[in-house]
């Protein structure tokens, strides 16, 4: 390879980290919403900036720790035996569960304007 492949490789992989880095600010925005449900039943909806930074979530066989980190969370603690939602990592966008807990914690955007996605016939 010729140095100006080598150059023409490392600007673009910055291009694609610049991306990643762009993605990754834009999920966790202001808009971000925590919504925690338990056993299909709504237990706590709020947005992700008035989360508070320790949330213990009562279940069947003890608690349920949730950790906030700038803009993203985790469990810190959990009565389950496998502890795969401890295992699992801070989480800015997507979903935590313990199958265990029946506990489901989505990070998503907020919804715009009450809308309906998609329509079905």
């Amino acid at each position: 390879m010729r140095r100006n492949d080598y150059l023409l490789c490392l600007v673009i992989i910055m291009i694609a980290l610049c991306g990643f880095w762009y993605l990754g600010s834009t999920a966790a925005g202001s808009d971000t919403v925590v919504r925690i449900t338990r056993h299909h039943e709504l237990i706590l909806q709020q947005p992700l900036r008035d989360f508070p930074a320790q949330y213990c979530l009562p279940t069947e066989h003890g608690s349920l720790t949730l950790t906030k980190t700038h803009s993203s969370l985790r469990v810190s603690e959990a009565p389950c035996p496998d502890k795969l939602c401890v295992k699992q990592g801070t989480v800015s966008g997507g979903s935590i569960v313990c199958i265990p807990e029946g506990v489901l914690i989505e990070i998503t955007a907020a919804a715009e304007g009450g809308s309906a996605d998609a329509l079905l016939r």
